[in-house]
């Protein structure tokens, strides 16, 4: 999250301190460990962590998933720019003798390392 104005810095300061209180009511609960800076800064990964916190039946942390997903305005689509060029990527195929080859030197005992 960049933070460019003084009430960016509050938004950011408040969610930081909503995820430590998220962190350490998950952990009680479920003995879950997570990231609460990585988690203010990446909407992907404070999805997944709210889902874990709802997933728990816990009110507490019920609220503050709530109030995490507010001030992080993670109700917007999250855009990941690798699903186009996974989407576009063709694999290549690997041969049978191209596996065969690649498992030869494993197979040898003075091969180097």
């Amino acid at each position: 999250m960049r933070v460019e104005s003084s009430d960016q810095l509050i938004a950011h300061n408040e969610a930081f301190s909503v995820a430590t209180l998220l962190y350490t009511r998950l952990r009680r609960v479920s003995g879950r460990v997570i990231d609460a800076l990585y988690l203010v800064d990446h909407p992907g990964y404070a999805k997944d962590v709210i889902e874990l916190a709802l997933a728990t039946g816990d009110a507490e942390l019920s609220r503050y998933a709530e109030r995490l997903t507010r001030l992080l305005d993670l109700n917007a689509p999250l855009l990941n720019p690798l699903d186009e060029v996974i989407d576009e990527q063709v694999e290549p195929e690997i041969t049978e003798e191209e596996i065969y080859r690649a498992q030869v030197s494993h197979h040898y005992i003075g091969a180097l390392r």
